[in-house]
């Protein structure tokens, strides 16, 4: 974590600290319709992926769960959007950190982006599976933020949940199948992020 993000956790667990005599119970929140998501956004063209096995569902837990595979001429993009109601014990959103491991996809690298000029940030990850590799994106979504990092993601859960009563969050995931360089990859990774975002976020902020 870096000083920028140390110091915002700092201040949001102060503020966890000043308003735990104030926790609320969470509102209801509206179901989220992950399928509103547009089939075509910019030049991408999206179909549905097959469905997770029932135990691997079981296992994630979530209220919504969206998985299609975008092409755009010869380039292709798989999207996995994870949407939690409430996070209560034994149900939250999993950190690809510990899930790609548990399905052979071993980091070789990782960093955090900032898009734009906004605190909004996603984190990028260079995995392989034995003479496979592949460029992964993704970010946790709290009410409108953008979060690479597990712990403040958490802790801006709590602090949300306790000023304004809402614990609901939601992951995103895009994976490009590194076919020639790892910086084209990048590069389409980032390019398709950046498109479908605007569209993804309004769904639950």
């Amino acid at each position: 974590m870096n000083r920028h993000r140390a110091v915002v956790a700092i201040v949001l667990l102060a503020g966890v600290a000043a308003g735990t005599q104030l926790v609320r119970h969470s509102p209801a929140v509206s179901n989220v319709e992950l399928s509103a998501l547009p089939y075509r956004i910019g030049s991408w063209s999206g179909t549905d992926a097959p469905p997770l096995d029932a135990e691997v569902e079981r296992t994630l837990a979530a209220d919504a769960i969206l998985n299609r595979t975008y092409l755009a001429g010869n380039e292709s993009v798989g999207l996995y959007i994870a949407y939690y109601r409430e996070q209560r014990p034994g149900v939250s959103v999993h950190s690809p950190l510990h899930c790609l491991p548990g399905t052979g996809w071993e980091p070789e690298a990782t960093r955090t982006i900032e898009l734009g000029a906004s605190d909004n940030e996603i984190k990028q990850l260079i995995v392989r599976k034995n003479l496979n590799r592949a460029v992964v994106y993704y970010a946790y979504s709290v009410h409108g933020r953008l979060v690479a990092d597990e712990v403040l993601s958490k802790l801006w859960l709590l602090h949300d949940r306790i000023r304004g009563g809402r614990g609901d969050a939601a992951l995103f995931r895009v994976v490009v199948p590194v076919t020639g360089s790892v910086e084209a990859a990048e590069r389409q990774g980032l390019a398709f992020t950046r498109d479908f975002l605007p569209y993804v976020v309004q769904l639950w902020s």
